[in-house]
């Protein structure tokens, strides 16, 4: 096979896998009370539609927090013209973590909000930022 047909057959390769290898998970932190919160999603942006979403939390120990209610809302600033986009949703706990989706109705900014509820503690909360395209 000569160097053009052979760099033609990857090139090929390449662009017919990119859709896949192209959307990357996202992952952010945030401290709230004596947690470590941390929100992922699968792929990053988000997507109009079912996103599959989870919440770590570890407390200040280091430890996996596994005995907690998580309540999730997301959300998008009203704009002119438009009615406020404002979801809620309880996470549900699979192993160490916490599991939800979020079926975003539009492209853009969102704002999501993670509230944890836990036996004898105050509840806590953090805000994070996250986009859809």
């Amino acid at each position: 096979m000569g160097n053009r047909k052979c760099v033609l057959l990857i090139l090929a390769i390449t662009t017919t896998l990119m859709p896949f290898g192209c959307s990357k998970g996202y992952e952010t932190q945030k401290s709230a009370g004596d947690l470590k919160i941390t929100l992922s999603a699968e792929r990053y942006p988000l997507i109009k539609g079912d996103n599959a979403m989870m919440v770590l939390m570890n407390d200040s120990a280091g430890n996996a927090v596994t005995d907690a209610v998580v309540n999730v809302r997301y959300s998008m600033p009203p704009m002119p013209g438009m009615a406020p986009m404002d979801f809620n949703t309880q996470a549900v706990l699979k192993g160490d973590r916490y599991v939800y989706t979020a079926n975003v109705p539009m492209e853009g900014a969102w704002k999501t909000e993670v509230s944890v509820t836990r036996p004898g503690k105050p509840p806590v909360s953090a805000a994070f930022n996250v986009d859809a395209r």
